[in-house]
């Protein structure tokens, strides 16, 4: 598509929305806020606690880790006193173990990154709901994520008070604004 057209077409979108932001639909006031998602994300208590659990949990792995690895130098410092023979079949051992500890280092690396996807994927999910049901009572038209606004008052501003909800797990109406 041509840059022209796509100017003409953004310019005709941003006209629509401004007759559409400027009336109200059968009678109804038109009512839109904005959230600052990284911010309700961070501070809402239940991320708080889902990283508490997994540093806890990866903490615990590298512990792990560390204890495998003491043996494993343990292992190759008891090396040099083996006779050739022994030294030889011990060496192969200790290769086996210095691999099988990359391979648990990488798989315990993926697994944590996996579980701390899914658990932000459920947290975004109950976030999302969270700010539907506080919109919804509140009588908001529209909630924008901050992201991708280029310019927001901060009077529409409701990211404190989606926090508030989410921690509390109420979902009262939102103040009027």
């Amino acid at each position: 598509m041509r840059r022209d057209a796509r100017w003409l077409i953004a310019l005709l979108v941003a006209g629509g929305w401004w007759l559409v932001a400027g009336r109200s639909v059968e009678g109804a006031e038109l009512k839109m806020a904005y959230v600052n998602l990284p911010k309700v994300f961070e501070n809402y208590d239940k991320t708080k606690a889902s990283e508490a659990v997994l540093e806890k949990q990866g903490k615990e792995k590298e512990g792990e880790f560390e204890s495998r690895m003491n043996e494993l130098k343990k292992m190759r410092q008891n090396l040099e006193l083996l006779s050739a023979d022994a030294r030889e079949a011990k060496g192969r051992e200790i290769e086996q173990k210095s691999d099988e500890l990359q391979r648990f280092r990488t798989n315990t690396a993926r697994d944590l990154r996996l579980e701390r996807d899914k658990i932000a994927k459920e947290i975004l999910k109950e976030i999302q709901d969270g700010v539907e049901v506080y919109a919804s009572a509140g009588g908001y038209s529209f909630v924008f994520d901050s992201g991708g606004l280029l310019y927001g008052q901060p009077a529409y501003d409701i990211t404190d008070d989606v926090i508030k909800k989410l921690n509390s797990k109420t979902a009262a109406p939102a103040p009027a604004r």
